[in-house]
């Protein structure tokens, strides 16, 4: 497990794939970044990568709100889930038949 205290975190903002260059953003070790409704940090050097697709970003909390047209990929139980398109929220649960994202 990776333990942060507030003094080593650097609060970089939303998460940006690119610098306004074009170039690809670069993050460092204990980086933090919200995306998607939560907040992640960094345990290594991360170059234009997302939480998403990159494990290297650990997530700060128990849940993850995400305002996407698609499935958020890895959903853990309790995230939620906004369609922007349409304003619907969803929460994944776990009723121990299945896991499954369910409307609210």
């Amino acid at each position: 497990m990776t333990y942060f205290t507030i003094d080593d975190i650097n609060y970089r903002g939303e998460y940006s794939p690119t610098y306004p260059s074009g170039e690809p953003s670069s993050y460092y070790l204990n980086d933090a970044v919200l995306f998607e409704g939560k907040l992640f940090i960094a345990t290594e050097s991360i170059r234009g990568e997302n939480p998403d697709t990159n494990s290297a970003w650990v997530p700060w909390g128990n849940s993850r709100i995400s305002f996407r047209d698609t499935e958020p990929p890895d959903p853990k139980v309790g995230d939620n889930w906004v369609i922007p398109a349409t304003g619907k929220l969803y929460t994944f649960i776990d009723d121990t038949d299945t896991k499954q994202w369910v409307e609210l």
